[in-house]
């Protein structure tokens, strides 16, 4: 026994007459979606166009940074941070007037920064501050035990120039 329409459907099917309104509805919508349609393909192709034109046009070399133009990248290790700063042969009183711009001092070597330190110093010779020995005799004593001056990190040669510093500002 085969079902019949009327047996499936709860109310039978009617067919709904065409409208002029429907049709004119239809006409907007389609209009509608072919404008979009045109608008989203003429961007893409503007975006594509542009895109490959960039790299066609070889690039210019870039222009090295000058030594004022360095980027302050400050790092964070064990709450401190660390500003590394390039400047060839530049003295110890203008690494410390550089730090003190910056709200920091130089920074102090130990042995919790010693190994983070000389992995990013990467060889260059960086003014530091460095505790101070008194001369051992009581007559001649420039320094008290505790006193901190300036030192080129890593040691080396008296005459050698400095590359830079390095600042410390705690967190």
């Amino acid at each position: 026994m085969q079902a019949s329409e009327t047996d499936i459907l709860q109310f039978p099917a009617i067919r709904t007459p065409e409208t002029r309104l429907r049709r004119k509805c239809l006409l907007v919508l389609s209009f509608i979606g072919a404008v979009l349609l045109a608008v989203t393909l003429t961007a893409v192709i503007i975006h594509y166009t542009y895109r490959r034109g960039e790299r066609n046009h070889p690039k210019a070399p870039p222009v090295p940074k000058m030594r004022s133009e360095q980027e302050e990248r400050w790092l964070l290790f064990d709450n401190d941070f660390y500003l590394f700063w390039q400047s060839d042969g530049a003295d110890c009183d203008t690494a410390k007037e550089f730090c003190a711009n910056k709200n920091a001092n130089l920074t102090m070597i130990d042995q919790n920064n010693v190994h983070w330190i000389l992995k990013r110093a990467k060889g260059k010779r960086l003014w530091i501050l460095t505790e101070l020995e008194g001369s051992g005799s009581n007559d001649n004593q420039t320094s008290e035990p505790g006193d901190v001056g300036c030192a080129l990190h890593p040691p080396g040669p008296k005459s050698g120039r400095a590359n830079g510093w390095i600042c410390r500002r705690g967190s």
